[in-house]
Protein backbone atom coordinates (compact mmCIF):
# COMPACT_ATOMS: atom_id res chain seq x y z
CA UNK A 1 0.00 0.00 0.00
CA UNK A 2 1.35 3.39 -1.02
CA UNK A 3 1.88 6.05 1.64
CA UNK A 4 2.37 9.75 0.99
CA UNK A 5 4.67 11.55 3.43
CA UNK A 6 4.40 15.33 3.23
CA UNK A 7 7.13 17.50 4.77
CA UNK A 8 6.87 21.10 5.82
CA UNK A 9 10.01 23.06 4.90
CA UNK A 10 11.05 25.78 7.36
CA UNK A 11 11.98 24.31 10.73
CA UNK A 12 11.22 20.79 9.49
CA UNK A 13 13.71 20.15 6.68
CA UNK A 14 16.01 23.13 7.12
CA UNK A 15 16.46 26.21 9.23
CA UNK A 16 16.93 28.84 6.55
CA UNK A 17 17.95 31.53 9.00
CA UNK A 18 14.87 33.71 8.67
CA UNK A 19 15.43 34.47 4.99
CA UNK A 20 11.72 34.31 4.20
CA UNK A 21 10.74 36.80 6.87
CA UNK A 22 13.50 39.20 5.78
CA UNK A 23 12.43 38.93 2.14
CA UNK A 24 8.80 39.60 3.07
CA UNK A 25 9.70 42.66 5.15
CA UNK A 26 11.97 44.00 2.38
CA UNK A 27 9.31 43.40 -0.26
CA UNK A 28 6.62 45.25 1.69
CA UNK A 29 8.93 48.15 2.47
CA UNK A 30 9.93 48.42 -1.18
CA UNK A 31 6.32 48.33 -2.41
CA UNK A 32 4.62 50.50 0.20
CA UNK A 33 7.36 52.51 1.88
CA UNK A 34 6.52 51.07 5.31
CA UNK A 35 8.62 48.53 7.20
CA UNK A 36 6.16 46.12 8.86
CA UNK A 37 6.84 45.09 12.44
CA UNK A 38 5.57 41.72 13.67
CA UNK A 39 6.59 38.68 15.67
CA UNK A 40 7.71 35.60 13.71
CA UNK A 41 4.96 33.56 15.38
CA UNK A 42 2.39 35.58 13.44
CA UNK A 43 3.49 34.10 10.11
CA UNK A 44 4.98 30.78 11.18
CA UNK A 45 3.10 27.74 9.87
CA UNK A 46 0.90 29.71 7.48
CA UNK A 47 0.85 29.83 3.68
CA UNK A 48 2.64 32.65 1.88
CA UNK A 49 -0.66 33.91 0.45
CA UNK A 50 -2.03 34.14 3.98
CA UNK A 51 1.12 35.89 5.19
CA UNK A 52 1.03 38.42 2.35
CA UNK A 53 -2.57 39.24 3.25
CA UNK A 54 -1.86 39.49 7.00
CA UNK A 55 1.19 41.73 6.66
CA UNK A 56 -0.56 43.89 4.05
CA UNK A 57 -3.35 44.36 6.59
CA UNK A 58 -0.83 45.45 9.22
CA UNK A 59 0.49 48.31 7.11
CA UNK A 60 -2.83 49.19 5.50
CA UNK A 61 -4.84 49.31 8.74
CA UNK A 62 -6.86 46.16 8.22
CA UNK A 63 -7.50 46.43 4.49
CA UNK A 64 -7.42 43.28 2.39
CA UNK A 65 -5.21 43.18 -0.70
CA UNK A 66 -6.72 42.99 -4.17
CA UNK A 67 -5.71 40.23 -6.58
CA UNK A 68 -3.38 42.71 -8.28
CA UNK A 69 -1.75 43.66 -4.96
CA UNK A 70 -1.23 39.98 -4.16
CA UNK A 71 0.42 39.50 -7.54
CA UNK A 72 2.78 42.42 -6.87
CA UNK A 73 3.68 41.16 -3.38
CA UNK A 74 4.39 37.67 -4.70
CA UNK A 75 6.67 38.99 -7.45
CA UNK A 76 8.52 41.37 -5.16
CA UNK A 77 8.98 38.71 -2.47
CA UNK A 78 10.49 36.30 -4.98
CA UNK A 79 12.73 39.10 -6.20
CA UNK A 80 14.23 39.60 -2.73
CA UNK A 81 14.28 35.96 -1.59
CA UNK A 82 17.41 34.73 -3.48
CA UNK A 83 19.51 37.48 -1.89
CA UNK A 84 18.24 36.62 1.57
CA UNK A 85 18.82 32.88 1.10
CA UNK A 86 22.38 33.63 0.04
CA UNK A 87 22.81 35.92 3.07
CA UNK A 88 21.73 33.12 5.44
CA UNK A 89 24.22 30.71 3.84
CA UNK A 90 27.01 33.29 3.83
CA UNK A 91 26.45 34.11 7.51
CA UNK A 92 26.25 30.39 8.38
CA UNK A 93 22.67 30.72 9.57
CA UNK A 94 21.41 28.06 7.15
CA UNK A 95 21.40 24.51 8.46
CA UNK A 96 19.83 21.06 8.10
CA UNK A 97 17.45 19.77 10.73
CA UNK A 98 19.50 16.99 12.43
CA UNK A 99 19.06 13.58 10.81
CA UNK A 100 16.84 14.76 7.97
CA UNK A 101 19.09 13.77 5.06
CA UNK A 102 19.58 10.26 6.42
CA UNK A 103 15.84 9.93 7.00
CA UNK A 104 14.98 11.05 3.47
CA UNK A 105 17.59 8.70 2.01
CA UNK A 106 16.05 5.86 3.99
CA UNK A 107 12.48 6.60 2.93
CA UNK A 108 13.40 7.15 -0.71
CA UNK A 109 14.46 3.49 -0.96
CA UNK A 110 11.02 2.23 0.04
CA UNK A 111 8.94 1.63 -3.11
CA UNK A 112 5.71 2.16 -1.20
CA UNK A 113 6.68 5.60 0.12
CA UNK A 114 6.01 8.76 -1.88
CA UNK A 115 7.88 11.80 -0.61
CA UNK A 116 6.31 15.20 -1.06
CA UNK A 117 6.41 18.74 0.19
CA UNK A 118 3.53 20.16 2.17
CA UNK A 119 4.78 23.70 2.62
CA UNK A 120 3.27 27.14 2.91
CA UNK A 121 6.09 28.47 0.73
CA UNK A 122 5.38 29.43 -2.85
CA UNK A 123 6.64 26.68 -5.14
CA UNK A 124 9.47 28.84 -6.50
CA UNK A 125 10.25 30.07 -2.99
CA UNK A 126 10.46 26.49 -1.71
CA UNK A 127 12.93 25.63 -4.48
CA UNK A 128 15.06 28.65 -3.64
CA UNK A 129 15.10 27.84 0.08
CA UNK A 130 15.93 24.17 -0.48
CA UNK A 131 18.61 24.76 -3.13
CA UNK A 132 21.58 25.11 -0.72
CA UNK A 133 20.61 21.86 1.05
CA UNK A 134 20.09 19.85 -2.17
CA UNK A 135 17.17 18.10 -0.45
CA UNK A 136 14.77 19.00 -3.23
CA UNK A 137 15.83 15.91 -5.19
CA UNK A 138 13.92 13.67 -2.78
CA UNK A 139 10.48 15.16 -3.46
CA UNK A 140 8.40 14.19 -6.47
CA UNK A 141 5.18 16.06 -5.64
CA UNK A 142 4.08 18.90 -3.43
CA UNK A 143 1.52 21.33 -2.15
CA UNK A 144 2.58 24.98 -1.98
CA UNK A 145 1.69 28.41 -0.68
CA UNK A 146 -0.08 29.51 -3.87
CA UNK A 147 -2.48 26.56 -3.65
CA UNK A 148 -4.66 28.43 -1.19
CA UNK A 149 -4.79 30.59 1.91
CA UNK A 150 -5.01 27.63 4.27
CA UNK A 151 -2.70 24.72 4.96
CA UNK A 152 -5.64 22.38 4.47
CA UNK A 153 -5.97 23.59 0.86
CA UNK A 154 -2.26 23.14 0.31
CA UNK A 155 -2.16 19.61 1.75
CA UNK A 156 -5.17 18.48 -0.24
CA UNK A 157 -3.56 19.79 -3.43
CA UNK A 158 -0.41 17.81 -2.68
CA UNK A 159 -2.50 14.66 -2.33
CA UNK A 160 -4.27 15.38 -5.64
CA UNK A 161 -0.96 15.82 -7.42
CA UNK A 162 0.38 12.57 -5.98
CA UNK A 163 -2.74 10.71 -7.07
CA UNK A 164 -2.48 12.11 -10.59
CA UNK A 165 1.26 11.50 -10.95
CA UNK A 166 1.20 7.93 -9.62
CA UNK A 167 -2.29 7.05 -10.90
CA UNK A 168 -3.49 5.95 -7.49
CA UNK A 169 -6.21 6.83 -5.00
CA UNK A 170 -5.08 7.75 -1.50
CA UNK A 171 -7.30 7.53 1.55
CA UNK A 172 -6.65 10.03 4.37
CA UNK A 173 -5.13 7.19 6.40
CA UNK A 174 -2.39 6.84 3.76
CA UNK A 175 -1.21 10.45 4.17
CA UNK A 176 1.39 11.43 6.78
CA UNK A 177 2.21 15.07 7.52
CA UNK A 178 5.41 16.22 9.26
CA UNK A 179 5.75 19.82 10.44
CA UNK A 180 7.00 21.97 13.29
CA UNK A 181 4.04 24.12 14.37
CA UNK A 182 0.57 23.59 15.79
CA UNK A 183 -0.80 24.80 12.45
CA UNK A 184 0.77 21.80 10.71
CA UNK A 185 -0.98 19.50 13.17
CA UNK A 186 -4.30 21.32 12.89
CA UNK A 187 -4.29 21.16 9.10
CA UNK A 188 -3.35 17.48 9.06
CA UNK A 189 -6.08 16.52 11.52
CA UNK A 190 -8.66 18.69 9.79
CA UNK A 191 -7.95 16.70 6.62
CA UNK A 192 -8.02 13.38 8.46
CA UNK A 193 -4.29 12.80 7.86
CA UNK A 194 -1.66 11.46 10.28
CA UNK A 195 0.44 14.11 12.01
CA UNK A 196 3.96 14.35 13.40
CA UNK A 197 5.70 17.41 14.78
CA UNK A 198 9.27 18.49 15.50
CA UNK A 199 9.36 20.32 18.81
CA UNK A 200 12.55 22.24 18.04
CA UNK A 201 11.35 24.20 15.00
CA UNK A 202 9.42 27.48 14.91
CA UNK A 203 6.30 26.31 16.73
CA UNK A 204 5.07 27.46 20.14
CA UNK A 205 5.50 24.67 22.70
CA UNK A 206 2.14 25.09 24.49
CA UNK A 207 0.17 25.18 21.25
CA UNK A 208 2.03 22.16 19.89
CA UNK A 209 1.27 20.24 23.07
CA UNK A 210 -2.38 21.21 22.95
CA UNK A 211 -2.73 20.24 19.27
CA UNK A 212 -1.54 16.71 20.15
CA UNK A 213 0.20 15.26 17.11
CA UNK A 214 0.50 11.48 16.92
CA UNK A 215 4.28 11.75 17.00
CA UNK A 216 6.40 14.33 18.84
CA UNK A 217 10.19 14.35 18.46
CA UNK A 218 13.01 16.89 18.51
CA UNK A 219 14.67 15.80 15.24
CA UNK A 220 15.01 12.94 12.76
CA UNK A 221 17.84 11.07 14.46
CA UNK A 222 15.63 8.33 15.88
CA UNK A 223 14.46 6.54 12.73
CA UNK A 224 12.72 3.84 14.74
CA UNK A 225 10.07 6.19 16.10
CA UNK A 226 9.25 7.42 12.61
CA UNK A 227 9.21 3.89 11.22
CA UNK A 228 6.72 2.82 13.89
CA UNK A 229 4.58 5.88 13.18
CA UNK A 230 4.65 5.21 9.43
CA UNK A 231 3.82 1.56 9.96
CA UNK A 232 7.08 0.43 8.39
CA UNK A 233 8.14 -1.38 11.56
CA UNK A 234 6.33 -2.75 14.59
CA UNK A 235 7.00 -1.25 17.99
CA UNK A 236 10.32 -2.85 19.00
CA UNK A 237 11.31 -3.75 22.52
CA UNK A 238 13.72 -1.24 23.93
CA UNK A 239 12.34 1.99 22.43
CA UNK A 240 12.65 4.70 25.05
CA UNK A 241 9.24 5.08 26.63
CA UNK A 242 7.68 8.48 26.40
CA UNK A 243 9.88 9.45 23.43
CA UNK A 244 6.90 9.40 21.09
CA UNK A 245 3.15 9.19 21.19
CA UNK A 246 1.07 6.66 19.30
CA UNK A 247 -2.71 6.61 19.62
CA UNK A 248 -4.09 3.42 21.18
CA UNK A 249 -0.66 2.07 22.04
CA UNK A 250 1.00 1.09 25.30
CA UNK A 251 3.54 3.86 24.72
CA UNK A 252 0.72 6.40 24.80
CA UNK A 253 -0.44 5.29 28.22
CA UNK A 254 3.10 5.33 29.61
CA UNK A 255 3.62 8.81 28.17
CA UNK A 256 0.53 10.25 29.77
CA UNK A 257 1.18 8.62 33.15
CA UNK A 258 4.79 9.81 33.01
CA UNK A 259 4.04 13.41 32.13
CA UNK A 260 0.71 13.90 33.80
CA UNK A 261 -0.92 15.32 30.68
CA UNK A 262 -4.60 15.99 31.32
CA UNK A 263 -7.52 14.08 29.88
CA UNK A 264 -8.32 16.91 27.48
CA UNK A 265 -5.10 16.36 25.63
CA UNK A 266 -5.66 12.62 25.55
CA UNK A 267 -9.01 13.40 23.95
CA UNK A 268 -7.25 15.64 21.41
CA UNK A 269 -4.86 12.85 20.55
CA UNK A 270 -7.57 10.31 19.94
CA UNK A 271 -9.81 12.34 17.66
CA UNK A 272 -9.26 12.23 13.95
CA UNK A 273 -10.62 15.67 13.19
CA UNK A 274 -11.01 18.68 15.46
CA UNK A 275 -14.55 19.16 14.23
CA UNK A 276 -15.36 16.11 16.35
CA UNK A 277 -14.90 18.26 19.45
CA UNK A 278 -17.97 19.97 20.89
CA UNK A 279 -16.39 23.38 20.22
CA UNK A 280 -15.03 22.36 16.81
CA UNK A 281 -11.71 24.03 17.56
CA UNK A 282 -8.78 23.90 19.98
CA UNK A 283 -7.38 27.42 19.63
Amino acid sequence: MKKLVLFDLDGTLVDAGGCGRRALVAAMEDLYGVRPEFEHALISGRTDLDNFSIVYGLIKKGKKPTANEMKKMKAKYLEFLPTEVHASVRCKKYDFVPGVEKFLNFLSKDKDIILGLGTGNLEKGAALKLAPSKLGKFFTVGGYGEDGHTREDMLKKAVQRAEKKYKIKLTPDQVYVIGDTHRDILAAKNCGFHSAVLTTGFGEAQKIQRAAAELEVSDFKDLTSFCVWLGIKTDPKGVKRGSYIMPASAIEHVFFSRTGIDEDRLKMLRIKKYEDLESGTIM
